[in-house]
């Protein structure tokens, strides 16, 4: 049955009207909230692409390695240099340091390296010769003894800035360019004696000293790769520079594993320096296993 009174025909669409209205207002309210989340999402993914956290790791090494090079000391005196090789003279390490700390922020990131090292021994041997005189008729043996003690201490430091050049899953290339400078305080004392034939030589002793500083730039490399999903990775390292040196370059490269607190690495590290031919220090290498406990947070 159709209302027939305009009274009841007003009274029926202001009924409708009020049922409609709080549809309006719900849809309107959707729509506004829809456009606002809209517009607001690409604002927060920039704000949070271009202001990502700063991520941190700390890393301590035990680091025994095997040191090889050799030395140019001016002897005291005004005498001519003193040759060593280190590789023969230094089998006693009193204390070796490695620590890093790394910062990283999106794709920039900035990595300090410091190895602290103390090292002292002595050596000592006899040598034997025979001489022929003329026509090989004469031989008189040679007998000498030298004894030399060679000590070492400084740092190497290493300061460079990172720029992740390829982050995919599974692996990551971080390209690198820094400084890395070298602090040595080599001492020397040496003696020698002995005899040609029957007659004594005389005594001879001395020490030398040198305290070189050597800056240089780098450029390199550093990353990982990923093995499977269990933690396991294979980080590696290699850089190359040069400057005060004529040449220095270090590489590593290992396996670690990583875990909610941090990371355990073992690694075999070499670091080289090929330096000039009248510098107190001509080469110097370290080479060896180390093993790495770091932090993350």
């Amino acid at each position: 049955m159709r209302p027939s009174s305009p009274l009841v025909r007003r009274c029926c669409r202001s009924l409708r009207c009020s049922e409609r209205t709080p549809r309006r207002q719900t849809s309107a309210r959707v729509v506004a909230l829809t456009a606002l989340a809209i517009v607001m999402a690409p604002s927060a993914a920039v704000a949070q692409t271009k202001d990502p956290a700063w991520q941190w790791r700390a890393t301590i090494y035990g680091w025994l390695p095997s040191i090889s090079g050799s030395t140019n000391l001016p002897a005291s005196g005004g005498g001519s240099d003193v040759n060593v090789d280190v590789g023969n003279i230094l089998d006693a390490l009193d204390f070796v340091f490695m620590g890093q700390l790394e910062a990283r922020r999106g794709r920039w990131g900035t990595f300090s390296d410091l190895v602290y090292l103390d090292l002292s021994d002595t050596a000592s041997g006899v040598r034997s010769l025979s001489i022929s005189g003329p026509g090989g008729a004469v031989t008189i043996p040679v007998d000498i003894s030298f004894e030399a003690g060679l000590g070492l201490s400084g740092n190497s430091w290493t300061l460079a800035g990172t720029f992740t050049s390829i982050e995919r899953q599974g692996f990551e290339l971080l390209t690198l360019g820094g400084v890395r400078s070298l602090r040595i305080d080599a001492t020397l004392d040496w003696t020698a004696s002995g005899n040609v034939g029957s007659l004594p030589l005389i005594a001879r002793s001395g020490s030398a000293s040198a305290e070189p500083r050597y800056w240089d730039a780098i450029v390199g490399v550093r990353g990982r790769a990923i093995l499977g999903a269990g933690g396991w990775y294979l980080p590696f390292y290699v850089d190359i520079g040069t400057g005060d040196s004529d040449r220095t370059w270090q590489t590593s490269v290992g396996i670690g594993y990583r875990s909610s607190w941090g990371e355990i690495t073992a690694v075999h590290r070499r670091l080289q320096y090929d330096l000039e031919s009248g510098s107190p220090l001509r080469e110097l290498g370290f080479s060896g296993i180390a093993l790495g406990l770091s932090w993350r947070w």
